[in-house]
């Protein structure tokens, strides 16, 4: 099997591009099949994993494309999920190839595993951006709720009314609300 192009080092790669893709073609079924492997963030038993995900496509009477999840264990060792089939999986055709589908993308994943370090490093890159821009959201929603705190402190020291009474005209008032709307008091 050989990989019919190879990612540059992750340093060069421009994250406005969209995911990288490496296509390879090796043996499935006793046909020829493309697998397409491309980075991932998988949801795990362990939380997240950085891994790949794997399209095959053959033509076996009809046109197929299968499509599973990889991780890595340990270096050289991957481990294909569930493989899910673009097309009924009553057809006869899927029902052939199927059972062969798994050990196959197994067998390419394991094949290519230097060429796919650098897709797992793509794939923590981007990971690492999204996580980013949670944290500037984050802050920014943080300094915002802050400038808000502030306003209200301000509103509430202009009326010159201590908190403890204040905090007591609230519950009078909670009260009265609850009682004209029907809710238990306590």
């Amino acid at each position: 099997m050989t990989a019919s192009n190879t990612m540059s080092a992750p340093a060069e790669y421009d994250h406005a591009q969209p995911a990288p893709e490496i296509t390879v073609h090796g043996a499935l079924a006793g046909r020829t099949a493309r697998f397409a492997l491309r980075p991932a963030l998988l949801d795990t038993e362990a939380g997240s994993a950085y891994g790949v995900t794997v399209r095959a496509s053959l033509r076996y009477r009809i046109p197929l494309v299968f499509e599973a999840a990889a991780s890595r264990r340990v270096p050289g060792q991957w481990t294909v999920g569930p493989v899910h089939c673009r097309q009924d999986s009553h057809l006869a055709s899927v029902q052939a190839v199927q059972p062969h589908v798994a050990a196959a993308m197994t067998a390419v994943v394991n094949q290519h595993d230097d060429q796919l370090l650098p897709l797992l490093e793509i794939a923590r890159e981007r990971q690492a951006g999204n996580a980013l821009a949670l944290v500037h959201k984050y802050r920014r929603e943080a300094a915002e709720t802050a400038e808000r705190l502030r306003e209200a402190e301000t509103e509430f020291d202009r009326h010159g009314v201590p908190a403890e009474r204040a905090l007591k005209v609230l519950e009078a008032m909670t009260r009265a609300r609850d009682k004209l709307w029907g809710r238990p008091q306590r």
